[in-house]
């Protein structure tokens, strides 16, 4: 079965652009790293309290292309086409099956 049966989502993937100086990361901008159909598993979701209510949770992210430029730290937006959007982070790349596990 082709991947694309399984493809609920898009996912655009951006790493921040700049230049390390004397202040530290001095960030001038973004740039796509990889833009992609896939399927989108979310796993547990959790409200977190602290000086406001906050929403923490994690998921997969099976790209129907390769990840292998992707690094851990870039970030991620994930429309599904029911229309919900998600950002996050990318926690690590599998680039066996094409796989990126992010943090919301």
């Amino acid at each position: 079965m082709p991947l694309d049966f399984f493809s609920n989502a898009s996912a655009t993937i951006e790493r921040p652009t700049g230049n390390r100086t004397a202040k530290g990361f001095e960030e001038t901008g973004t740039e796509e790293v990889l833009s992609c159909r896939g399927d989108y598993q979310g796993s547990g979701r959790s409200l977190e309290r602290a000086q406001q209510v906050y929403e923490t949770g994690d998921g997969l992210f099976f790209a129907n292309l390769d990840v292998a430029e992707v690094e851990p730290g870039d970030e991620i937006t994930i429309r599904h086409d029911d229309g919900r959007v998600l950002d996050g982070s990318v926690d690590e790349v599998i680039g066996l099956d094409n796989k990126i596990l992010l943090s919301l």
